[in-house]
């Protein structure tokens, strides 16, 4: 199983179920399975064109858009690798990652800033030894496309992605090589991971379809990726909010029958507070919301203020580096563990332990000390060091505890502390 064997699966099973909605005040767009199924092959047999095979990089720098889970899929079914990049990064972040990456497509907004295409046209021009990529203009959910793409090329060429058409066959695909990254540091994740990840994460959520999930981060960054591959793994629909913040968070949570919300602890704790100002519970408010997550949460606050407006909400944790939720608190835990970060990892095939911080040796159950974990959710090691993905282990850079029942539980971060693969 892949990631477009799997769309191909739920397209089978239900075409007009929406698998994604692009969130606008007066025109939002639902987006079907079958829709993102069209649109995928073709933008794969346009990256084929383009020249994109296995092995290559497809940097992928748009807003909060479903074009994102079509870019992904169609890159990774050509055993090519996505690099998620947010277009509201600084320029400077933007410029370095795509020079480090050397992709051969770069997928731009149509509306990108000139700052950034003059930087990257400056930067090519330096370079002559490095091909510059090929720039694919997308003009997004609202936006028609530009009548002359010439303006964006970077001195590669530029062009715009083919409409979708119907009636394309399912491509034969294979091998299992990277197919994301995220800057920066271009940390990244072998398909077979992601898919098992993502299946994980839907299981232990219970997403299904029906369900529609949010998260408060766009999905150019690892954590919300995370959660939108899981609705897609799960049946469920995801929404894309290029314009989502704290003061349109609740009613886009009512307008679109959210069920699930991943969130940071300073947003959750404005949500709760949101409800009780206007003197009624949750339930009332956000009758379909049954999972609030809180990354990393190191106060009780947040979530029990929204427990206590009827709203089931619980920690979860989330490394910096990994794909997360690497754990999340399974129902029955007692409140005490469930409101703060921490929880089971998702995934089964993963070891955690536990250090101390100064001497370096494992801590005892219960003792406190720097989180390191190996196996699945870990990105792979940087080329050139000899290590194999999984097997080397990952240092947080977090402190926490290890119970006797192998949960995790988040106490801060180490201050100063440097990710890093180690023996």
């Amino acid at each position: 199983m892949n990631l477009l064997s799997l769309l191909s699966g739920l397209t089978k099973h239900d075409p007009h179920a929406i698998i994604a909605i692009d969130a606008d005040p007066v025109q939002p767009v639902h987006v079907s399975r079958s829709e993102l199924w069209r649109r995928t092959l073709q933008l794969r047999a346009d990256l084929a064109t383009a020249g994109v095979g296995r092995g290559d990089v497809v940097a992928v720098c748009l807003p909060n858009w479903s074009d994102l889970f079509g870019w992904q899929i169609a890159t990774a079914s050509l055993g090519a690798c996505a690099l998620g990049l947010d277009p509201a990064a600084p320029v400077a972040d933007l410029v370095r990652a795509v020079t480090d990456a050397r992709p051969r497509v770069l997928a731009l907004d149509r509306d990108v800033p000139a700052t950034l295409t003059d930087r990257l046209r400056a930067e090519c021009a330096a370079s002559p030894g490095d091909p510059a990529p090929a720039v694919a203009v997308v003009p997004g959910p609202w936006s028609k496309p530009p009548v002359d793409p010439s303006p964006w090329d970077l001195g590669g060429g530029a062009w715009q992605p083919s409409a979708a058409t119907a009636g394309m066959p399912m491509p034969e695909t294979g091998g299992d090589e990277p197919a994301v990254a995220f800057a920066p540091g271009l940390a990244c994740y072998r398909e077979s991971v992601v898919m098992r990840h993502a299946t994980s994460t839907a299981t232990a959520l219970g997403l299904g379809d029906g369900d529609l999930v949010v998260c408060t981060r766009p999905a150019t960054r690892p954590i919300a990726w995370s959660f939108a591959l899981a609705a897609f793994a799960g049946g469920a629909t995801y929404l894309f909010d290029p314009n989502l913040d704290e003061s349109t968070l609740p009613g886009e949570l009512v307008r679109f029958g959210a069920t699930h919300l991943a969130a940071d602890e300073a947003t959750a704790l404005r949500l709760a507070k949101a409800c009780h100002a206007h003197g009624h519970d949750a339930r009332t408010s956000l009758p379909a919301l049954r999972w609030v997550g809180i990354a990393n949460a190191t106060s009780a606050d947040a979530a029990q203020s929204l427990d206590e407006l009827g709203v089931p909400a619980r920690g979860f944790y989330a490394p910096s580096g990994v794909l997360a939720p690497f754990a999340v608190w399974p129902t029955g835990r007692p409140t005490a563990d469930r409101w703060l970060g921490g929880g089971h990892p998702v995934c089964a095939d993963v070891d955690i332990r536990v250090r101390n911080p100064e001497s370096g040796e494992p801590a005892a159950a219960g003792e406190s000390g720097v989180i390191e974990l190996r196996g699945a959710c870990v990105p792979e090691p940087p080329s050139g060091t000899g290590e194999t993905a999984g097997t080397e282990w990952f240092t947080t850079g977090d402190l926490g505890t290890l119970t006797a029942g192998g949960d995790v539980r988040y106490d801060g971060s180490v201050h100063g502390a440097s990710v890093h693969h180690d023996a």
